[in-house]
């Protein structure tokens, strides 16, 4: 009797066992579910809030699209009527053909001074990447005499406007005129390629299609 009880027990025990066992098999791959999910979570979260503050910033260099697009049509107009560019664009352009000329720019600011500015109102100094077409009344874009390249416009009263010169180190002039943060920016082209688009088309709208003016002599 007392042998069958201790059976009975030792049957009971080993039931028991392999139902544990059972369940803890059972529960294996839903750990390994959760904790997958949990490492898929840690690595997306950085991902969203890199994209989130590229969406923010509008672009790798920092600058939010609003103060981006403020700074850009400060700049545009202060180059659109700088003696600095109009000297380098009226260099080669034969004054006696299409009439009255005026600059035309497009303007892609990549870096300000302080970096710290959060408004238009704070910064003094705007880097960016620039082209200026000098727009004679029938000028089509490809023949238009053109500054590009990097400039620092000062914003300050008066503005002033720094760009390479020639006959001179270009590399050299280009360090001693922007922060070395920005310089891959500088040695680079548009970050934003529509700009200069857009000012083509604008070029061509007002520019190539008007009729040239031409000077009537004097009797």
């Amino acid at each position: 009797m007392h042998e069958r009880t201790q059976a009975h027990e030792r049957t009971q025990a080993h039931e028991r066992t392999q139902a544990h066992e059972r369940t803890q098999v059972r529960r294996r791959p839903r750990r390994r579910w959760l904790l997958a999910a949990i490492v898929a979570a840690a690595v997306a979260l950085p991902l969203v809030a890199f994209a989130v503050t590229r969406l923010h910033s509008g672009g790798s260099d920092g600058l939010s699209n609003k103060l981006r697009a403020e700074l850009a049509a400060e700049v545009q107009t202060i180059l659109e009527t700088s003696p600095v560019i109009l000297q380098v664009v009226q260099a080669d352009h034969d004054h006696g053909e299409g009439g009255p000329a005026r600059v035309m720019c497009a303007v892609d600011p990549f870096g300000i001074g302080p970096d710290t500015a959060t408004s238009a109102s704070q910064v003094q100094w705007v880097y960016a990447q620039h082209i200026c077409a000098l727009a004679s009344p029938g000028m089509t874009w490809n023949f238009a005499t053109k500054s590009a390249g990097p400039v620092a416009v000062s914003l300050l009263n008066p503005p002033s406007v720094r760009l390479p010169q020639p006959r001179q180190d270009y590399r050299t002039q280009v360090r001693e005129m922007i922060p070395a943060k920005y310089l891959t920016q500088a040695f680079g082209t548009f970050e934003h390629p529509d700009l200069v688009a857009q000012l083509r088309q604008k070029f061509n709208d007002e520019v190539a299609s008007a009729s040239p003016v031409h000077d009537t002599p004097t009797p």
